[in-house]
Formats: structure tokens, C-alpha cells, sequence
């Protein structure tokens, strides 16, 4: 891992692009200032610092943006969405187009043209992604408004004829729109209770991710209120289930607002199941872990990516999650036509004491991007214990795949497992090998520190025994030639 430039050279980021001109794009929440950043040198240009824009320091203000589909090629614009007003209580948000004009390496953003405003917005659960469909639609997210009262929730409320006639989009809050460029209804949308509107789907609770496939679907993340962060592909007309279901239709006491615990009685045609639900309530829960917001299982996801390179050739048709409250990436594999996960495997990738906000691949695939928040809590590398100081705070930290020393180094992939996990007394290592290496083994506690050395394991089997360990979150480490893998280990 690098960083590009110092600690704090974004001030509260929000989302990063990576532009059609090479430079990465942030939008700065709070300050309301878009950002070109030279991804060689961190050279810092400032685009526009949006007069209107406010912000209260909660999920509002300058948030999502993104780029006209012809930007290179006589469309250089640029759709930004941002809150308004003076104070939470009359906070609106708005979409707004931009022209962008460059001279040398400055750059500016100007000749604002209002697209929609008076959307609902919020300090809490606004969402705010932005982004271009293969139909050249703009797709925007606008989450519940964090409403915890089942009444008055309106992830499921849609519009009637008179509210769209009169502009009054007070009905959209846990929705996905789908506008035409210049704002207005597609008239493809699809049509709910005989009423065409902004809204594409609904039933959402706070989908802070959107990305675009390269077959032409959007995928989602979106935050799980104690568990149950979901992965979604965004299908018209479809309704995702909240404020009655969480997650999967489980029945599972996972924090749905409408009778929890009872998610099978919530019946709609039009009804989808995420793609993936994450961390359901029976994953299991670390016995030692004690902090009541570390403890729910849910990992906050802000963001996501998907990694369709041959750069890294075991990733490609790969969803890239970003984690808030633990520092991670989560990477889930796609089947070739990008319509399931396969093996419902979840990979955890890129800890560092940070929480990350947002993430972009390069276009050679050999480089992921991403931006830190400037502040808050995080998780330490065994997710046990909260954090509070950022090693890189307002920063874009950037993570390049090296290729294979050697072809001797490949033929070792994946050798070993850890049975059964969580460990009570007996680890038991498994090592798959076609060859006489040997390898040296290390067990590592939450600090850093190494409490038990392996020597000279062999292929198969190996056990010993752990009766003298404290109960725990630890890494198994194995190490042969230059070459290491690790894995968590619960003891229990």
C-alpha cells in the first residue's frame, strides 16, 4: 500500500472517481469543493467550492458525482448532487450540471444548470450515489432518512399522480431514481399504482454503493441496520423489501423496523432478494467481544466497485466493498454472467486502521484506489476492538497488485486450512502438496505478537494443541521460501 500525498489531503471526502482524463475526482462533503488530484505527483486542483451547498457535518452535503458519458468527446459536464438549506430541518438536495473547462493544470467547474431539486435529504441515511446506466439514464440513491418509525418509514410510500404533477418528490426517500440528463421522467420508468415517476425501485434503506457492470447492471451496497448489509442488483420495477425485510426473508430477529422476526408474512409481487446478504444474525459472533457497536455484525459498507481486469485474473467478475467500521475491503466473486456469488464466499483484503469511504480500479486493473474519512471510529485488525485515531485520515491510499516473482512461487496456491475454525483445544492444519517443501508456522495474537512458532510442517495433516491459549481472535501465519499466506483463527 501507498498513499498519494500527506495525511488530510482530502477534507471529508465522499466520492472518488477516477476520470476519463487519468486524474482522480473527489467531492469533499462538508466544504462542498470538488477536487482533481494528479495521481502521480497529489498535486491538489480545486474545481469549484458550490456557494449553496450545506452541510451539518452528518451524511449531507456535496456528495455524489459523476461523469456525461461523452465527457472527451463534446459533452464535458459534470452532475453533482448536494444538500441545501440552513439547518437539518429544512435540508433539500438537489442535482445540478456543470460545465468543466482546463488550462494546463487548472482546471474549473462552472455554468451551473439545475437538473431537479427539492428532493428529501437528510443528515442521516441520505445515500447520495450518482452514476451514469449503460442506457445513459443518471441512476441516483436517496436512502430512508434513518426513519426507525414503521408508520412513517417511506421506503415502501410512493408518489400519486398529483404529487409528481406538482414536483413533490416528499415520496422518495429509500428509493433508486432513474432521470434523463436533463432531469425529467423517462417515460420507460417503470409504473407503480398506475403513477410514472422518478423512482426506479424502492424498499431501501441506505444503499451508499452503486456501480455499473460491463453487462450493463448496477449493483448496490447498502447498510444493514445490525446485520444484513445487502448486495443488490438493481432491477426495474422491483421492490427490495425494507422497512419489512432485512436482508433475506429468514425470519431472523436481524432489526427489520416492521415486525422483526416475522419477514416471510411481508408479500409483494414485485418482491427481490438481494444478491448477497452479509453477516446474517446466526454468523457467528466473537464471545469476547464486548463494545455494543463493534459487535453487530453489520460492516457499514459506503461503497462499491466491481474488478473486471485479466490484470489479477482470480478477481476478475469480482464486487469490491468498502468497510467503515473495519477497514477493509470485501471482495465477492461473481459467476460469469454476473447474476450470483459463487460459493457465497466473502474475501477480506486491505486492513488498514482507517474507515474507507469510497474505491475506483485504474483502468489497467493493476491499481484500486481508495479515500479515508477525516475522522471516527474504526475496528483494530481482529474487528474486537474500536478505534478512535485513523493512521491515514482524509487521504487516498492506493493498492498495486506486483506480479508473481517466479513460476516456482505459483505452483504453491492456497496450501493450507485451518479445521475445524472456530478451535477449541486442537488445531488442526491441513497442507495440500505435491512437493517436499516444508513449511514454518507462526500464531499471532490481536497485538502483533507471536505467541506459538510451527516448524517443518509437513503435507497433511498437522495438530497441536492450544489448551494454554486465551480465548481469541489470532492469525495463523505460514511462511516457505519468500512466500506467505494467513488466516484468522478463533479460539473459543
Amino acid at each position: 500500500m501507498t498513499q498519494i500525498g500527506s495525511n488530510n489531503l482530502l477534507d471529508i471526502p465522499f466520492d472518488l472517481n477516477y476520470g476519463p482524463d487519468n486524474y482522480l475526482w473527489v467531492s469533499e462533503k462538508v466544504s462542498g469543493k470538488v477536487v482533481r488530484i494528479n495521481p502521480a505527483t497529489a498535486l491538489r486542483d480545486e474545481l469549484i467550492d458550490i456557494p449553496d451547498a450545506f452541510s451539518t457535518g452528518g451524511q449531507d452535503g456535496l456528495l455524489g458525482f459523476a461523469f456525461d458519458p461523452n465527457f472527451l468527446t463534446g459533452n464535458p459536464y459534470v452532475y453533482l448532487s448536494y444538500s441545501t438549506g440552513t439547518n437539518k430541518s429544512d435540508l433539500k438536495q438537489k442535482i445540478v450540471r456543470y460545465t468543466y473547462n482546463v488550462s494546463g493544470n487548472n482546471g474549473e467547474l462552472n455554468f451551473p444548470v439545475v437538473l431537479i431539486e427539492n428532493l428529501p435529504a437528510s443528515n442521516d441515511h441520505n445515500s447520495g450515489r450518482l452514476i451514469f446506466g449503460s442506457d445513459n439514464k443518471l441512476y441516483y440513491t436517496i436512502g430512508d432518512q434513518a426513519n426507525k418509525d414503521c408508520a412513517t418509514n417511506l421506503a415502501q410510500f410512493l408518489p400519486n399522480q398529483q404529487e409528481v404533477d406538482s414536483k413533490d418528490w416528499s415520496k422518495y426517500p429509500g428509493k433508486v431514481l432513474r432521470l434523463n440528463i436533463d432531469g425529467s421522467i423517462p417515460n420507460d420508468n417503470p409504473v407503480f399504482e398506475g403513477v410514472r415517476s422518478h423512482i426506479y425501485t424502492y424498499g431501501h434503506r441506505n444503499p451508499q454503493g452503486i456501480v455499473l457492470g460491463s453487462n450493463g447492471k448496477l449493483y448496490s451496497s447498502e447498510h444493514g441496520p445490525s446485520s444484513d448489509d445487502e448486495v443488490n442488483i438493481i432491477d426495474s420495477g422491483k421492490n427490495y423489501g425494507l422497512p419489512y425485510v432485512a436482508g433475506l426473508k429468514d425470519d431472523l430477529q436481524d432489526g427489520a423496523i416492521c415486525d422483526p422476526g416475522n419477514e416471510t408474512a411481508f408479500v409483494a409481487p414485485n418482491y427481490q432478494d438481494p444478491l448477497m446478504s452479509l453477516f446474517t444474525p446466526d454468523s457467528f459472533k466473537d464471545p469476547l467481544c464486548t463494545d455494543a457497536w463493534m459487535c453487530r455484525l453489520n460492516i457499514a459498507p459506503s461503497s462499491i466497485a466491481i474488478y473486471e481486469s485479466d490484470a489479477i485474473s482470480t478477481w476478475k467478475n469480482s464486487l469490491l466493498l468498502t468497510s467503515l467500521k473495519r477497514g477493509r475491503v470485501y471482495r465477492l466473486k461473481l459467476n460469469s454472467d454476473g447474476t450470483t456469488v459463487e460459493g457465497n464466499d466473502i474475501t477480506q483484503v486491505f486492513y488498514t486502521q482507517n474507515r474507507y469511504r469510497d474505491i475506483v480500479v485504474s483502468p489497467d486493473g493493476k491499481s484500486i484506489y481508495i479515500i479515508t474519512d477525516s475522522s471516527g471510529k474504526t475496528s483494530d485488525e481482529s474487528s474486537m476492538n474500536v478505534l478512535t485515531t485513523l493512521n491515514n485520515p482524509g487521504s487516498i491510499l492506493k493498492f498495486t497488485y506486483q506480479d508473481p516473482l517466479s513460476i516456482e512461487n505459483n505452483k504453491i496456491a492456497n496450501p493450507f486450512k485451518v479445521l475445524p475454525n472456530p478451535v477449541k483445544n486442537i488445531l488442526v492444519i491441513e497442507l495440500n502438496m505435491n512437493n517436499s517443501k516444508t513449511f514454518k508456522g507462526e500464531l499471532i495474537n490481536s497485538m502483533g505478537q507471536v505467541v506459538k512458532e510451527f516448524n517443518n510442517l509437513q503435507s497433511g495433516i498437522n495438530e497441536t494443541k492450544l489448551n494454554d491459549f486465551s480465548a481469541g481472535v489470532y492469525v495463523l501465519k505460514l511462511s516457505s521460501k519468500g512466500q506467505s499466506w494467513q488466516k484468522r483463527v478463533v479460539l473459543y
